[in-house]
């Protein structure tokens, strides 16, 4: 008779997804829909951490923002930990701590920002990027494990808005 013991820990699964809105959310937004050229148009951005099995900490999220489109300062909840570098465009969302199975309740983490883009005129009848990709780095505290989620750029396309009409994401003259 022989037995064998084996330990299998397994990482959390943690992932960063983002929209943008206009109608909805915290902010009120501006400008022209769909946005025009040399004119200003605001966005509200929300980014948010789910996590499932192990707490997490240390949890990171970073991006940056084009040179056409600025940072406005509106954040919010204002309890969130996020910073913006006007010179080199950067945004760190320190996230700290997430705790265990986050998936659409009011235990995961969320943080909306607003910004606005000046569309210039050789992007017209294109959907301008409003914030670069963005990469969440955080540690899982059971398995000690560094684990990453990629968000990939999000553009004026605000398609989760209840407001949003196709063509509302080119640039018109």
């Amino acid at each position: 008779i022989s037995s064998a013991k084996r330990h299998i820990k397994m990482a959390s699964n943690v992932s960063l997804s983002g929209q943008v809105v206009r109608s909805t959310g915290i902010f009120e937004n501006s400008g022209p829909i769909p946005p025009k050229a040399e004119q200003a148009t605001t966005y509200t951005i929300v980014w948010t951490v789910d996590n499932t099995s192990s707490s997490l900490s240390n949890a990171e999220v970073r991006s940056s923002l084009p040179p056409n489109v600025k940072w406005l300062n509106k954040v919010s909840p204002l309890t969130e930990d996020i910073k913006y570098n006007s010179v080199d465009g950067n945004i760190v969302w320190n996230v700290g701590n997430v705790g265990t199975y986050t998936l659409n309740n009011t235990r995961r983490r969320q943080v909306a920002f607003q910004v606005s883009i000046i569309p210039n005129i050789t992007q017209i009848g294109q959907t301008p990027v409003l914030v670069n990709p963005a990469t969440l780095v955080a540690q899982d505290d059971f398995t000690n494990q560094s684990l990453n989620s990629n968000l990939n750029s999000l553009n004026i396309r605000f398609s989760t808005d209840s407001a949003f009409k196709d063509g509302d994401d080119r640039v018109i003259r």
